[in-house]
């Protein structure tokens, strides 16, 4: 009998310590936008995240046109303003949450590795570039037509020319070009992000 009561208060204890480093219900969160986006792209879930009671923080570290820099310039920022919310702040010492959204999935992902220090505990990333892109069997037109202007605004022409390439390119050549460039011109990872994703 005594065996029992202390079995059963092994595990009730052990369950209620497990459920409590498990409550990651009321952790912070910090918002990651992609290229070419700001904090404000985080509306909606701040609008629904602080509703249940948590602290959202939309990271400003490089918006906009700066979100074309390269990855590698970029994550520094990150990080540095991450330790400052941190640092200055008691509702991040059990940990948070990293949500990010496209060519931020790539740069959370590289703070998570470089920063030592880091308390995530969940992480999630929503259409991250590694996941691949599938626009159906029959839309290559409709994608030149709608990505093709956006992919030139990611780099100069004088870097690589996108428009040099058309609908029957899109899938093939242009990415075979586009990846030897890169081999060839290392330098390039460090000018704007699309080299490095």
């Amino acid at each position: 009998m005594f065996c029992r009561r202390v079995l059963l208060t092994l595990l009730s204890t052990a369950f209620a310590l497990t459920t409590a480093a498990t409550d990651y219900s009321k952790l912070p969160v910090f918002y990651f936008h992609g290229v070419r986006g700001d904090h404000t792209n985080a509306q909606n879930f701040v609008a629904n995240l602080t509703a249940e009671g948590r602290t959202v923080v939309a990271l400003t570290f490089c918006e906009m046109p700066c979100s074309l820099q390269a990855i590698v310039l970029q994550v520094p920022k990150a990080i540095t303003q991450i330790r400052e919310i941190v640092a200055n702040s008691s509702e991040f010492n059990d940990g948070y949450i990293f949500l990010a959204h496209s060519q931020g999935g790539t740069i959370s992902r590289a703070v998570i590795e470089e920063m030592d220090d880091h308390k995530v505990k969940r992480y999630i990333s929503m259409a991250g570039l590694q996941n691949g892109q599938f626009i159906g069997p029959d839309k290559v037109e409709y994608s030149i037509a709608n990505d093709g202007p956006f992919l030139k605004t990611l780099v100069p022409e004088t870097m690589f020319n996108y428009s040099a390439y058309g609908p029957e390119d899109f899938y093939g050549k242009m990415q075979k070009d586009y990846v030897l460039y890169s081999i060839e011109n290392p330098d390039a990872q460090y000018t704007y992000s699309q080299f490095n994703v």
